[in-house]
C-alpha cells in the first residue's frame, strides 16, 4: 500500500495546496494523511481571503502523535506551502526522524516543494529562506521542485544565464546532497541566452517567439554513497530540459498539482530504479503531459463558465491582448482570462482537478521532447 504524509496549505474554495494534490494522489491508490499548514477561505489570488495558520505547538502535537505514538510508517512525504520558519524547523525535525527510522521497510521518499515565491516576489516571510536551507542541509530531500526564483533563493546564486543556472544546480547537488532537481519553470531568456546579451544585438522576432515558452529543467546526480564507483569512472550530473508553450491566463495550484503527480509517477517508474536519469525524465514528461491536458481543460471550461456568467463582459488580461470589439460592445472570447487579484475572473479558472481525473492514469512516454542543455 502506498501512503504519503502531505504537509501543505488548504483552502475551502478552489484548488491549491492539498486541494490540488490529495485527490490526484488518492485516485492513483495513495493513502494520504494531510496536515493543513493554513486553513483559508480561498487562495490569495482572489485579492481577499480569511483564515488562520497552523500554530507550531499544534503541528508538533500532530506530528508527535502520528510518528511517535501511532508509529505510522509512510512510503513518502511531500511538503508544500509552509508560511513561517518555525513551522519549517518543526517539520524538518520530524522528517529527519522518519528518514532515520530503523525499519525493514524502504526509507520513505521525500519530495520537497520549496514554495516561497515567483518572478522575484516572495509570498512567505524572508526567514523561510534560511530555514529551508537548513532543511536541505540535513540531506533528507530526495526530490526538490523549485521554480527559477526559488532555486535562486535556495542556492544564493543569481540566475542570469545557463552557466549560473548550472552553478546553482551543482550547489544544491553537491553541498546539500539532493539527487533529483526539477526546476519547474525557467525563463526562456535564461535558456536562449538573451538575458545576458545586449538587447541591441538580439533578434526581436526570435525573442518574441521564445518568450511564449518556458522551460522545465531536470538535473540528476545520485547520492555519492550509492554511486562511488561510477563517480570514479567520470559519471557527472545529467541535465535535460523540456520546452513548454504557455497558456496566457493566470492559474493557481499548478505547482502543487505538478509535485503531487511527480511523486506518483516517480514511484510508478521504479522499474527504472537503476537508471535514475531516465526514471526522472520519464516521470517528468508524463507529468508535463498531464498538466498540459489539465490546463487546456481548465481554460476551456473556464471560458465556457465565464461566457455564461458574464456574457462576455469579463475584463481582459493585458498580457493577452488589448482586445477587440465586435462592434456591439461585446468583448471577444480571448479576453476572458484569469487575472491576479480579480475575483470575478479568478473563480472561473480554478484548476479542474476533478474533471481531469481521467488524465492521472496516463503511463505513456509523454508528449514532450527531451532536449540537451548545453553550456
Amino acid at each position: 500500500m502506498k501512503s504519503v504524509l502531505s504537509i501543505q496549505s488548504h483552502v475551502v474554495h478552489g484548488y491549491v495546496g492539498g486541494r490540488a494534490a490529495i485527490f490526484p494522489l488518492q485516485s492513483q491508490g495513495w493513502e494520504v494523511d494531510n496536515i493543513n499548514t493554513v486553513h483559508f477561505s480561498n487562495h490569495t489570488g482572489y485579492g481577499h481571503f480569511t483564515g488562520t495558520s497552523l500554530a507550531c505547538k499544534e503541528l508538533d502535537s500532530i506530528l508527535d502523535q502520528l510518528i511517535n505514538n501511532l508509529d505510522i510508517e509512510y512510503s513518502a512525504v511531500i511538503t508544500g506551502y509552509i508560511p513561517n520558519a518555525k513551522l519549517i524547523a518543526c517539520i524538518s525535525r520530524y522528517i529527519l526522524q522518519i528518514k532515520q527510522r530503523n525499519t525493514p521497510l524502504e526509507k520513505p521518499l521525500y519530495l520537497f516543494d520549496p514554495v516561497m515565491g515567483d518572478n522575484d516576489y516572495m509570498y512567505v516571510d524572508k526567514s523561510c529562506v534560511e530555514e529551508y536551507r537548513n532543511l536541505i542541509k540535513l540531506r533528507i530531500a530526495d526530490i526538490i521542485t523549485p521554480n527559477q526564483f526559488e532555486l535562486q533563493l535556495l542556492s544564493g546564486i543569481k540566475i542570469s544565464c545557463r552557466n549560473s543556472l548550472k552553478e546553482a544546480l551543482d550547489k544544491i547537488h553537491k553541498e546539500y546532497g539532493v539527487p533529483y532537481i526539477v526546476v519547474t519553470s525557467v525563463d526562456s531568456k535564461i535558456v536562449d541566452g538573451s538575458e545576458s546579451r545586449n538587447n541591441s544585438n538580439s533578434n526581436s522576432n526570435s525573442n518574441s517567439n521564445s518568450n511564449k515558452n518556458i522551460y522545465c529543467i531536470i538535473s540528476v546526480k545520485p547520492q555519492a554513497d550509492k554511486l562511488q564507483q561510477e563517480e570514479e569512472k567520470g559519471n557527472e550530473t545529467k541535465l535535460a530540459m523540456f520546452q513548454i508553450p504557455q497558456i496566457e491566463s493566470y492559474f493557481t495550484g499548478v505547482g502543487d498539482l505538478f509535485s503531487a503527480l511527480l511523486l506518483d509517477k516517480f514511484v510508478a517508474n521504479n522499474h527504472l530504479e537503476n537508471k535514475p536519469f531516465q526514471r526522472l525524465s520519464r516521470a517528468v514528461n508524463q507529468v508535463l503531459t498531464i498538466m498540459k491536458w489539465t490546463l487546456k481543460l481548465t481554460y476551456e471550461l473556464g471560458m465556457d463558465q465565464a461566457r455564461k456568467t458574464h456574457c462576455g463582459e469579463v475584463k481582459c488580461n493585458n498580457t493577452i491582448s488589448n482586445g477587440t470589439s465586435n462592434g456591439n460592445g461585446h468583448i471577444e472570447d480571448e479576453e476572458i482570462v484569469g487575472k491576479m487579484n480579480d475575483a470575478n475572473t479568478m473563480k472561473h479558472f480554478e484548476l479542474k482537478i476533478i474533471q481531469a481525473r481521467k488524465y492521472y492514469d496516463y503511463d505513456g512516454e509523454g508528449e514532450f521532447k527531451e532536449m540537451n542543455v548545453e553550456f
